[in-house]
């Protein structure tokens, strides 16, 4: 028989100990408190590094993941692009092409030539298709010889046996103002490519209707085909803003390291890999700055690359400007 004198053993919970959070929370802004946690604690620092560093490419990330092959066509100028193409499709002269087994070749005309030219108001168009089979050169190399033998060229369209590439110049300044690249991997078979942007468009609506209903159809058109290129283009946008972020950051470790070394520095007792301990710890709160204004700002690329390498900047400078650097005397 249980002895009822004996009381059962208390077991006392061990609480969450909150005031850590808040102190790792206040690093965030604190430079004191990164300094102590990058002398103390320099090992979790580099953990902190790669997490900020991942943080600071995630709008690149999502940017360039969900990227249509379309939405590189700058509006306010495709309108040739949106009058040849009905042109194009209208005129039973012009030779068609179809794809097969993600492969594009003409149904009518010669197997590397110029199939149709658009030209209204100083803007031309013109769309060329070129036989870029085994033993023919690339569709690179030859729209480069297109446009080098005809100067006349502006704006063009160029489909090949594998691939499209279509470019939208501002005659005025002869810049590029819209461009759509891809492939035929992603785009089932189709008869004819006339018929295909025909199926977007009832001829019973408006004009302009119709038109705007085949430019959709070949945006349609453009999304599929740039799913080839997608990949490719956001392991090389993550992989050139994680260089520059990592290396940007590297790079300013070795200076903040020189500034604790001067004669009446009290900070030059530091170790180097504690300098590189406050250096990584330091870089949390810039990487989420970057990480607001990248989504804030819209997404480009350019200054998606910049974002980090601003704010890690400006912190870098505070920090050693107000605890690293020798007593104002």
């Amino acid at each position: 028989m249980a002895n009822k004198n004996v009381k059962a053993k208390k077991v006392n919970k061990k609480s969450f100990n909150w005031n850590k959070v808040f102190f790792y929370a206040k690093s965030l802004f604190n430079n004191g408190i990164v300094k102590e946690i990058g002398i103390r604690h320099w090992i979790s620092s580099i953990f902190i590094f790669l997490i900020a560093v991942f943080i600071s490419v995630i709008p690149v990330l999502t940017t360039e993941a969900t990227r249509s092959g379309s939405s590189t066509i700058n509006s306010a100028f495709n309108d040739v692009l949106v009058e040849s193409l009905y042109n194009y499709v209208n005129d039973e002269d012009s030779p068609d092409f179809k794809i097969e087994n993600h492969k594009a070749s003409l149904t009518n005309g010669d197997g590397a030539s110029s199939i149709f030219t658009y030209e209204r108001e100083g803007y031309r168009m013109d769309y060329y298709f070129f036989d870029t089979t085994e033993g023919n050169p690339t569709l690179q190399d030859q729209a480069n010889s297109v446009l080098e033998n005809n100067p006349n060229i502006q704006s063009h369209f160029f489909i090949s046996t594998s691939a499209f590439q279509v470019s939208i110049i501002n005659p005025s300044t002869g810049s590029s103002v819209g461009q759509a690249n891809g492939g035929f991997n992603h785009i089932e078979n189709i008869p004819s490519f006339k018929e295909y942007i025909k199926e977007g468009g009832d001829t019973s609506l408006p004009l302009n209707e119709v038109k705007t209903a085949y430019n959709n159809k070949l945006n349609e058109f453009f999304d599929l085909g740039y799913l080839d290129l997608r990949g490719q283009q956001v392991g090389m946008a993550v992989g050139i803003c994680l260089g520059i972020n990592a290396g940007i950051t590297i790079i300013v470790i070795p200076i903040l390291f020189l500034l604790t070394r001067g004669k009446n520095n009290p900070n030059r007792s530091i170790k180097f890999y504690q300098v590189m301990g406050i250096g990584f710890h330091a870089t949390l709160s810039p990487a989420i700055i970057a990480l607001i204004l990248g989504y804030i700002m819209g997404g480009s690329f350019q200054y998606m690359t910049m974002l980090y390498v601003m704010c890690y900047g400006f912190r870098a400078m505070w920090l050693a400007m107000k605890y690293l650097r020798p007593p104002v005397e």
